[in-house]
């Protein structure tokens, strides 16, 4: 009663004093310090301020009205400037059908007119939503479409807000149906799902002691919490049937919780273990997602041990009143198989491996992880409308020292020729270089000259993220770098690269020390080295299987995830081979081989198969139903991940240790 009351009475606490998480939905606050990006935007913002700009394409408008209306945005709260047409031609001498098309059509083509609104706030504060709104009653009785990162942001921000309950409603009643299907009495998934609720409570709310939480964390958390660590209690209140038939409930409970404990501990250790290289992550939303997480199983691990076995004696008396026969029957006919035709099986493990290993090489990686929604959200249905008038708007800002106009022609030019660039905004081609700049408007040498640094503006065709951006990157550094010795780059096609640079060649080490971090645990607590290295090659095929569909299928993988996934099916799946090796090794030296597997197959397999099946389905979910790309991506090869290992250990380890392991009775 006291462990219940304390646990309570901390919840309490954490509800008032504990403040609102903060949500993270920038994603270049991830990448490392010294990073192109990152160093750009500090300097850009001490040099030029914070900026932000969308653009807004109205239709069937007059230029009269235009005009007004865009006085009308000027006047609007954060607006720095609204830009158009008039801005470059005095329209009430030369009338709109007499302007060159070269100069009208970024502004004004078939019926559609083009503004762009510049605000003197970053892209990502919340304050523009109201002037969005305010643009949008500005301009209500026409029909507009606006584009640009605010507007993204936004929907981010919409998006991610509903989608942490919408997936969790979606994954709570499919939990609830496996665990009734799973269980042996008809109260037992109440107590798993409030010992898994308190777990879930404190791991949310504790979120606000942390400075921020990325917005893919925040929508994956809960969810994933709940699959990755549902079976600290299922292992437990199965055991507790097993010591309930020899000894009354206080004493089943206290068998219960020591026999267990070295499992469910072991599952905790391997799973955070598992999280343990994204911590060292250069990209820092790594460190985010595996802090959340590792710290949602701690809290799992804890309230189980500490609350599952008081729930037990409580309600003792109901769990026998409500028992029921098994729902799904045992697995004895299946092991008994498996073991007549174990030298197939084997060389099939091995195929597999080899299979795995090859193919994975040739899987194609994605870096960007902030896209939202799909090409029926609001935002990238504008924005098609937009890009189909007036052509895509991708800029890139480039940070140059202050040094000769000459440099700075130099470049303009060069970078004007380079394949995919649609216009380069300079000083130097605004205005006649000639003239000194002291005698030029302070207006426009403001925009592009700050007190230590200039900025040039490139537009260019490449949004979507493929070897051509890269290589487009590449080379445009490769041409700045002839005529500067510092410089800086900075947009989301720029940010995207520097996501490749920072964690592209990390993969290999992540594995190894996510690989040494699992496998020690797991040695440690068999006192083996044989065991780690049998499961531990399990779940390693199932991670090259899992790959290896992809790399067949031809479809891209997001690095993160697949880092992700990979510290999650190494960490947590490896679970189910821990209790399965668990079980086999305390059984009877004196049994044969074949019994003693029989026996640990039959008590472990049902365990398993719900736990892996609800994280398997908690990753489908996740991959369906989500609106956030990164997670949707996430979502489904972790699905097929868990599934490929649940099927990995249920067909091969019971082979790998029945010729390789002998029990111990320990």
């Amino acid at each position: 009663m006291i462990t219940i009351l304390f646990v309570l009475c901390l919840l309490l606490v954490s509800f008032i004093f504990i403040p609102k998480t903060n949500v993270n939905y920038d994603m270049t606050k991830y990448l490392p310090n010294d990073s192109m990006t990152k160093k750009g935007l500090a300097i850009h913002e001490l040099e030029f301020g914070q900026e932000s700009m969308i653009q807004v394409m109205i239709s069937d408008i007059t230029v009269e009205n235009l005009i007004m209306h865009k006085n009308q945005l000027s006047e609007l709260p954060y607006v720095v400037k609204a830009i158009w047409l008039d801005d470059y031609v005095d329209l009430e001498v030369v009338p709109i059908f007499m302007i060159d098309e070269t100069l009208l059509n970024p502004f004004y083509k078939d019926s559609h007119a083009l503004i762009t609104v510049l605000f003197n706030l970053d892209a990502y504060d919340i304050r523009l939503d109201q002037s969005i709104n305010q643009i949008k009653h500005i301009f209500e009785d026409y029909d507009i479409s606006i584009r640009g990162e605010i507007i993204i942001n936004k929907e981010a921000r919409d998006i991610a807000s509903q989608e942490i309950f919408k997936i969790l409603f979606l994954i709570v009643p499919v939990v609830i149906i496996l665990l009734i299907l799973s269980s042996h009495a008809w109260i037992e998934p109440l107590l798993i799902l409030i010992t898994l609720g308190i777990a879930i409570l404190f791991n949310l709310i504790t979120n606000g002691l942390l400075s921020n939480v990325s917005f893919i964390t925040q929508t994956m958390s809960l969810a994933l919490q709940i699959a990755l660590s549902i079976d600290y209690a299922i292992f437990m209140i199965h055991r507790y049937y097993d010591e309930r038939e020899n000894h009354d409930a206080n004493q089943a409970a206290l068998l219960a919780l020591k026999h267990s404990f070295k499992p469910i501990a072991t599952s905790a250790l391997t799973t955070i273990a598992g999280f343990t290289a994204l911590m060292f992550m250069r990209f820092s939303i790594g460190r985010d997602i595996a802090l959340v997480l590792s710290k949602g199983i701690l809290f799992s691990f804890v309230i189980t041990i500490l609350v599952m076995p008081i729930l037990l004696v409580w309600f003792d008396r109901l769990l026998t009143k409500s028992k029921h026969r098994m729902l799904i029957p045992p697995f004895k006919h299946l092991i008994r198989a498996q073991l007549k035709y174990k030298f197939i099986i084997f060389f099939l493990f091995i195929a597999c491996i080899g299979f795995g290993f090859i193919m994975q090489k040739n899987v194609n990686y994605l870096f960007g992880a902030n896209s939202i929604g799909d090409r029926h959200s609001t935002s990238m249905i504008d924005m098609i409308k937009i890009n189909e008038t007036f052509g895509p708007n991708n800029q890139l800002v480039i940070i140059l020292p202050n040094e000769t106009v000459s440099q700075e022609i130099d470049l303009s030019i060069d970078l004007a020729n380079l394949e995919g660039v649609i216009q380069v905004d300079a000083l130097v081609n605004q205005v006649d270089p000639s003239i000194p700049r002291e005698f030029l408007p302070e207006e426009i040498v403001d925009h592009f000259v700050g007190h230590n640094y200039s900025r040039m503006v490139l537009q260019t065709i490449y949004s979507d993220e493929n070897d051509a951006l890269f290589k487009f990157i590449s080379d445009m550094r490769a041409t700045i770098s002839h005529h500067y010795d510092e410089f800086y780059i900075i947009g989301q096609t720029s940010a995207i690269y520097d996501i490749k640079v920072s964690i592209e060649d990390q993969g290999v080490w992540i594995m190894v020390l996510t690989i040494l971090s699992v496998g020690l645990i797991v040695g440690i607590i068999f006192k083996s080295l044989k065991i780690p290295l049998l499961l531990i090659s399990v779940i390693l095929a199932a991670i090259w299987i899992n790959l290896s569909i992809l790399s067949l299928a031809n479809i891209n993988v997001l690095y993160i995830g697949y880092l992700v996934v990979m510290s999650i099916q190494l960490g947590a799946t490896i679970d189910y081979a821990v209790l399965l090796t668990h079980r086999y090794l305390e059984q009877d030296i004196s049994l044969k081989k074949e019994k003693a597997i029989e026996i640990a197959f039959t008590k472990s397999s049902l365990s398993i198969l719900i736990s892996g099946a609800i994280l398997s389905i908690a990753g489908f979910v996740e991959g369906i139903f989500s609106n956030i790309d990164s997670v949707t991506k996430i979502g489904y090869l972790l699905g097929r991940g868990v599934l490929i290992s649940l099927v990995s250990i249920l067909l091969f380890l019971p082979i790998l240790l029945y010729l390789f392991v002998k029990p111990k009775n320990n």
